[in-house]
């Protein structure tokens, strides 16, 4: 059950107006994630086998759920993750220790992340190809929000895979 203060917090979210990360256009090969640090590259990305799926989360968020990205990465094992992920360096590798080693988990600031992609809310997802191009994104308050803005990419992956 939720408390008076999380449905708040959670009215508050959603009225805010959100930008989204603009389907067809490609991540960028490198991001600045903290103030006065050097860009971090993600050129990776448009070179993965079947896609990746980008989570945008914030400790300072109350809406931020890291079971929803957990049960979604568990349950579509196919694709890359990485996790841009506002909080203390303690936090990140707490997470780091949580998940698979395969994800690859970033420490930023996401006010740093609003200019350079256009989004404003957290938690976010964004979905992109297996050449970096975003076929879906979109905030995500439940798992069915995730499974719907991944779904042009777990298509083609079934489609290309029937066996998994």
């Amino acid at each position: 059950m939720h408390s008076v203060q999380e449905e708040k917090d959670h009215r508050r979210f959603l009225k805010q107006t959100i930008e989204h990360f603009k389907l067809g256009n490609y991540f960028p090969e490198e991001l600045i994630l903290l103030a006065k640090s050097d860009p971090v590259s993600f050129e990776w990305m448009r070179h993965t086998e079947h896609g990746t799926i980008v989570f945008l989360m914030s400790t300072g968020c109350s809406a931020c759920n890291m079971d929803y990205a957990v049960s979604f990465m568990n349950s579509q094992p196919g694709f890359n993750y990485c996790i841009l992920f506002e909080g203390s360096r303690e936090s990140v590798e707490e997470l780091r220790s949580e998940l698979n080693p395969q994800v690859r988990i970033h420490r930023c600031e996401t006010a740093k992340l609003q200019a350079q992609l256009n989004v404003n809310a957290v938690p976010y997802a964004i979905v992109l190809n297996k050449v970096g191009q975003a076929v879906g994104a979109d905030i995500f308050d439940k798992i069915a929000n995730l499974n719907r803005a991944a779904a042009p990419l777990i298509r083609v992956y079934h489609n290309l895979n029937p066996d998994k």
